[in-house]
């Protein structure tokens, strides 16, 4: 008995150390626990279905998961969530403290968001109004999914915040087992571009809700992926941005689609790789990332809730507007 009782002693200050252990590892940074990479799946309810015809009477609601861009963020990673605490680092991070700007320009970069029905109706003129510490200056809206869905919040969110004066973009939501040509026409078919709107985007990540890798082979993917972006520039006349995340560009894409502007997802307080403030034309490195999604935690007015946001670097706003 006396043994049993100084067992479990042992056993339980082992257990306790090596959770101790851990954690400051956890805390320095040289681990992290929780999802890396985690897609966000919403299923709609019938509830949800009746406020969002109530709210979007030409809404198409899907009778599968509903997809948006971005993915879960480990647990511990000191996620950013303040733009202040964001722009201060990006000053910090890239020597831009005591460095003179191009004129015109009042800031080294930009702040927008990304929006589908997931963050339901949206007040836009009050979006357009947040300016505490930075203005949101630009919206990339979710349009369309797969080859059937389009995102219930679309026309609306798209007229809405054209009227509050942002810059635009639409995205779509890829799906590998869709054919490739049938989502590109439906995005086409819900999708029209004027000048000064951000080019089109394609969402490219994990699309299961507990899968860890896509569940076609990634010569597929790769074939399917150049049949929509080709019929996507065809009908637009444009090269798309293609939206994704550093693991999943790694293992997937890099190689293949090198020439494409990227928006990249890294919810952290340091950038991704490849990600540079200031376009550089003699730079040899690819892909080009325009647009760091940084967290998924945003507070902004005239929404409920929080959001994601990503930064857009002054200097690189060109790069994604349809010209």
């Amino acid at each position: 008995m006396y043994r049993r009782i100084v067992f479990i002693m042992l056993l339980g200050f082992f257990t306790m150390s090596i959770m101790l252990v851990v954690i400051l590892l956890q805390m320095a940074g040289m681990i992290s626990l929780g999802k890396s990479v985690h897609e966000h799946h919403i299923y709609l309810n019938l509830k949800d279905q009746e406020k969002i015809s109530q709210d979007a009477p030409q809404a198409q609601v899907a009778g599968q998961p509903l997809f948006y861009a971005g993915h879960s963020t480990p647990k511990g990673n000191n996620e950013i969530s303040q733009r202040g605490h964001h722009y201060d680092s990006m000053l910090r991070i890239f020597n831009l403290h005591d460095e003179d700007w191009s004129p015109g320009h009042q800031t080294h970069g930009y702040y927008g968001i990304d929006v589908s029905h997931w963050q339901n109706a949206i007040n836009w003129p009050e979006v357009a109004g947040d300016s505490l510490p930075h203005a949101i200056d630009f919206t990339l809206i979710k349009a369309t999914q797969g080859s059937k869905v389009t995102d219930p919040y679309f026309t609306v969110n798209w007229k809405s915040a054209g009227e509050a004066g942002l810059l635009r973009g639409a995205y779509h939501f890829y799906q590998y087992k869709d054919p490739p040509l049938e989502q590109a026409r439906h995005y086409i078919s819900q999708v029209s571009l004027q000048e000064n709107d951000i080019l089109p985007i394609v969402d490219i990540e994990l699309d299961c809700t507990s899968c860890t890798s896509p569940e076609i082979s990634n010569t597929l993917l790769i074939q399917n992926l150049k049949i929509y972006l080709k019929a996507i520039e065809d009908h637009f006349q444009v090269k798309p941005i293609i939206y994704t995340y550093e693991a999943f560009f790694d293992s997937h894409l890099k190689g293949h689609f090198d020439q494409y502007t990227y928006w990249m997802a890294k919810f952290s307080h340091k950038p991704p790789r490849y990600f540079s403030i200031k376009t550089d034309t003699t730079r040899s490195v690819l892909p080009e990332i325009a647009l760091w999604q940084f967290t998924d935690s945003g507070k902004i007015k005239g929404i409920a809730g929080k959001t994601d946001m990503s930064f857009l670097p002054a200097q690189k706003r060109a790069l994604i507007l349809a010209q």
